[in-house]
């Protein structure tokens, strides 16, 4: 039986987030950098265990995206993993449908940045493919995050008071690292 841990990075012991953290790093291999892990902590994390291993994880973390004037309240999904052994069992359907579930719960809108290979499990999840530009709040001002390559996702959810406009810029808030 799959065992579901739902946290705040401060309430995980220091054993459950080493874990969590080696987990994801197993998984993006040597893409992953040190600045992809912390981009993940500070939120809610979403665990899924059996017989006390580590199987699959996901962070909801809280930043603010603009978009044509308004600012909204988002959940950015981190540090989506599945341990390689266990694809295959829905596990990662299963983190999601919990971090989606934080995300209505507690923001305005989703976000995320997918690798090439998870863009379709998004998207037929209803993740909404950013057709629009990008940018970032940075300490020099905002600057153009646009890519073709980009695979920046949204989730809108009920409590947006209103619609994404993919005719204005979607703008993060400033981070290091990735800005997406």
């Amino acid at each position: 039986m799959v065992d579901l841990l739902i946290a705040e990075s401060s309430e995980l012991t220091p054993h459950e987030f080493d874990t969590a953290e080696a987990l994801v790093r197993a998984a993006f291999g040597d893409s992953f950098r040190s600045h992809d892990w912390v981009h993940g902590v500070g939120g809610v994390h979403v665990l899924l265990s059996e017989d006390d291993e580590l199987l699959a994880h996901a962070s909801v973390v809280t930043r603010t995206l603009r978009n044509d004037g308004a600012a909204f309240a988002t959940g950015y999904v981190e540090a989506v993993a599945v341990r390689a052994d266990q694809q295959g069992r829905g596990l990662g359907r299963l983190v999601m449908d919990h971090a989606e579930t934080i995300i209505r719960a507690r923001h305005q809108v989703g976000a995320l940045n997918a690798v090439e290979s998870a863009a379709p499990f998004y998207a037929a999840r209803g993740w909404q493919l950013w057709a629009g530009h990008t940018q970032a709040d940075t300490p020099e001002g905002v600057a153009d995050t646009y890519h073709p390559d980009d695979r920046i996702f949204v989730l809108p959810t009920v409590k947006a008071a209103r619609q994404l406009s993919e005719s204005s810029p979607l703008i993060c808030d400033w981070r290091d690292g990735d800005l997406w």
